[in-house]
């Protein structure tokens, strides 16, 4: 296979634009170019102009595109301390002082990771009930796929550590069968969440979220996208409401206020 360059990582950009409305020019060239090579590999792809004629053609094609282009969450409950804190302060002093449903956004679910976690803490904390959670992909098979709770079973070992040191109450293993090559999470774990397809920049986001948990996602953007994000996660917190990103994205984001910067847990600031 060829090294793409930055040619024709453009033409491929354009071609997806103009064909499926998805428009990928904000995203971080070296990692969409690596991205790229490694979808092109998979499916034995050996030229730019055959990945083009391939999203010009089949329609199919382009949803596994979405997939495959997706950065997957490396484990579950990646970051114990954040979950901790989730556990221990911010879940238990929150929901309840807010009258109705808790709403939750997960903007970019792929592998089911965060939902999964996410699920599992609130059903320890008895507050599962409460909240309403809103998981959103750019892919279809995403959602389909966490929908069946297939799971990487390469990624059990560390998530059960992690799990464990962000001091889970039972054992990790409660909540997942093995099937020989996958873990199978429980899927009754997520039988209310609300799934939507969406597009690159969240259209028809949801509003009066309280809490939006989007980690790791605004290092594989551009300045200029990470603003545009930024401010339509903004729009969609209620007043008051939180945005928690990756350790690794900690930066100041002017209408915002930092809560808990070890965990990179912004607030929505007031009059915002």
């Amino acid at each position: 296979m060829n090294e793409l360059g930055i040619i024709h990582i453009k033409e491929i950009e354009r071609t997806i634009k103009s064909m499926h409305e998805y428009d990928f020019s904000g995203y971080a060239m070296t990692s969409f170019k690596y991205r790229l090579e490694r979808l092109m590999m998979k499916y034995n792809i050996q030229e730019p102009e055959h990945l083009i004629k391939k999203i010009q053609d089949e329609p199919d094609f382009f949803d596994n595109f979405l997939f495959d282009i997706s950065i997957p969450s490396t484990e579950m409950f990646r970051d114990p301390s954040l979950w901790r804190w989730l556990r221990e302060e911010y879940f238990t002093e929150s929901i309840g002082k807010n009258p109705g449903k808790f709403k939750i956004w997960l903007p970019l679910c792929v592998s089911g990771g965060e939902l999964y976690s996410l699920a599992i803490l609130l059903s320890e904390l008895e507050l599962l009930e409460q909240v309403q959670i809103i998981a959103t992909s750019i892919s279809a098979t995403s959602i389909d796929i966490i929908k069946t709770g297939q799971y990487d079973l390469k990624k059990i070992a560390v998530s059960e550590e992690n799990y464990n040191r962000a001091n889970g109450i039972k054992e990790l293993s409660t909540y997942y069968t093995i099937d020989r090559y996958y873990a199978y999470l429980d899927t009754s774990l997520i039988k209310n969440v609300e799934f939507n397809k969406v597009n690159i920049i969240f259209d028809h986001s949801p509003q009066n979220v309280k809490l939006i948990l989007f980690r790791n996602s605004l290092i594989y953007y551009n300045p200029s996208l990470q603003e545009s994000i930024l401010g339509l996660l903004h729009s969609s917190l209620s007043a008051g409401g939180h945005l928690i990103v990756g350790i690794k994205e900690i930066n100041s984001f002017r209408d915002f206020e930092i809560v808990n910067e070890a965990e990179s847990v912004y607030k929505k600031k007031p009059g915002r």
